[in-house]
């Protein structure tokens, strides 16, 4: 039996970005007065106003500018972000606790499932570099980063290692925040940050809209879009260029669990429904951890679906595991029904781990260039923020190959946009004004990892713009068509 590696364990928890940090010598000292994390606060937090100039003068300060989604994707000649905090400040402020986690054993286990020519790239070399640059441009909000590592190893057990990392950060330590990392937890690290008033931000976070009306205070995804609009998205996209004509079965292959049960009831099918489509079948894997209870379910559905002879075949499962297994064993049996693809599957992974045949004529939406497209097709997505944060990168010199490339954009955008936060909810904060400070950024930042990021009040998952995916035979890779266009939801 393969060991288990986290929902997506191909490629989404590549984007499950870190942010930055050096090592810390000593124990870290606690960032908050009372020795907690971010509090919650009861009464109504002052209201504030974010910066948009960075005195710093570096390629740090060109990013995270005033985002035009759909006209350009972003103008890099507005206002600047940043945090307005320069090397020195007026008074010395305490250092603030960063988590963040990284994933010890992913490439031994993608090995071990039949997927050695994919590496999970490292993402704590990624955060320390940003850390560094960080503390050396005004900290956050004035307050120099002290790291809190937790580190995950790939075959121990998922929900066990999710409980002590959230020990880690919340009892040994009292951070303000954790940036997500790559890992092998079972989906339930964010959950117990939030009964300590600790929010996770930018980790990949796969949440119906109904999870993240829940966990508003708490999780923070610059360049996600939830799973319910983005199967409303995807629905609308495939009928508008006229890729269900013909269809008239749809088949389902989804995860566990109630995220995944409400954003088919919520999003896919009423969006189905509004197209003169029904959800035929839909089959549930047992897991969504365990790559062979993985395989399991996607090949009993392949074997079902065709069948019933099934047109349409679209997945909510996050990474590209069940894709994969489902279009291979397809291959085997003859059975070639059309495909609609998104973000969430991993497209770039896709391309190298499913059969050709199986992808030729596939199309769907994209929001994620990192995990969307190969990197020869990279540079026509790239935005100038991302062409910025390359270049800040570079400097770093970090790894740009791959999914390297994406880790450095995400992170860019994550570090920006919590020195913009932090800087507007002041030195001593809570919950509630670390979230109105998120949201006054509104639509007002240029993303470096996606192609627009818009804040709205009462959840937070901020992709705001998309391009149409499709899969291009010539390069055996998915391409993308057309220019940017606007997330409505």
């Amino acid at each position: 039996m393969a060991r288990p590696l986290r929902t997506g364990f191909i490629a989404v928890a590549f984007l499950a970005l870190a942010g930055c940090g050096t090592t810390v010598t000593g124990a870290p000292t606690s960032a908050t007065a009372n020795g907690e994390g971010l509090t919650t606060g009861s009464a109504s937090p002052t209201p504030v106003s974010v910066p948009t100039t960075n005195t710093s003068g570096d390629v740090g300060s060109t990013l995270g500018t005033t985002n035009s989604v759909g006209q350009g994707d972003v103008n890099s000649s507005s206002a600047q972000q940043g945090s307005g905090a320069t090397g020195s400040t007026a008074r010395k402020l305490p250092p603030i606790q960063i988590g963040t986690y990284y994933l010890n054993g992913g490439n031994a286990a993608l090995a071990a499932a039949g997927f050695a020519g994919l590496v999970i790239p490292d993402n704590k070399p990624v955060f320390d570099a940003f850390v560094k640059y960080v503390n050396a441009h005004g900290g956050l909000g004035g307050r120099q980063i002290q790291p809190v590592y937790y580190e995950y190893n790939e075959g121990q057990d998922p929900q066990a290692q999710d409980a002590a990392a959230c020990a880690t950060f919340t009892q040994d330590h009292h951070v303000y925040l954790v940036i997500g990392g790559i890992n092998s937890g079972a989906g339930e690290l964010l959950p117990c940050l939030a009964k300590h008033n600790v929010p996770l931000f930018s980790a990949a976070t796969q949440g119906d809209q109904r999870f993240f009306e829940q966990y508003h205070r708490y999780a923070y995804e610059p360049d996600e879009l939830n799973l319910t609009s983005g199967l409303r998205l995807l629905v609308a996209n495939l009928k508008q260029r006229g890729y269900l004509a013909n269809v008239h079965k749809v088949g389902l292959v989804q995860y566990p669990g109630a995220i995944y049960d409400h954003a088919v009831t919520d999003g896919l099918i009423p969006a189905l429904k509004s197209v003169g489509l029904a959800l035929s079948d839909r089959l549930t894997t047992s897991s969504t951890t365990d790559n062979s209870a993985i395989a399991s379910g996607a090949t009993s559905a392949e074997l079902r679906f065709s069948n019933e002879h099934i047109d349409l075949v679209l997945f909510l499962s996050p990474g590209g595991a069940a894709e994969t297994y489902f279009m291979s064993n397809a291959q085997t049996q003859g059975y070639h029904p059309k495909y609609g693809i998104w973000s969430a599957d991993s497209p770039y992974v896709l391309a190298t781990t499913a059969p050709k045949s199986q992808l030729a004529g596939s199309i769907g939406v994209g929001y994620l260039p990192g995990l969307d497209v190969a990197p020869a097709q990279d540079p026509t997505a790239q935005t100038p923020a991302a062409k910025s944060c390359l270049a800040l990168g570079q400097k770093m010199g970090l790894d740009e190959s791959g999914l390297g490339n994406a880790l450095v954009r995400t992170t860019c955008d994550v570090v920006f946009t919590l020195q913009r936060a932090m800087a507007a909810a002041g030195a001593t904060t809570n919950t509630a004004s670390f979230e109105q400070a998120i949201d006054a950024i509104g639509a007002g930042f240029a993303p470096a990892s996606t192609f627009g990021i818009d804040w709205v009040g009462g959840h937070h998952d901020a992709a705001a713009g998309y391009r149409n995916l499709a899969y291009n035979a010539g390069c055996s890779c998915f391409v993308y068509t057309g220019s940017t266009q606007v997330i409505s939801e």
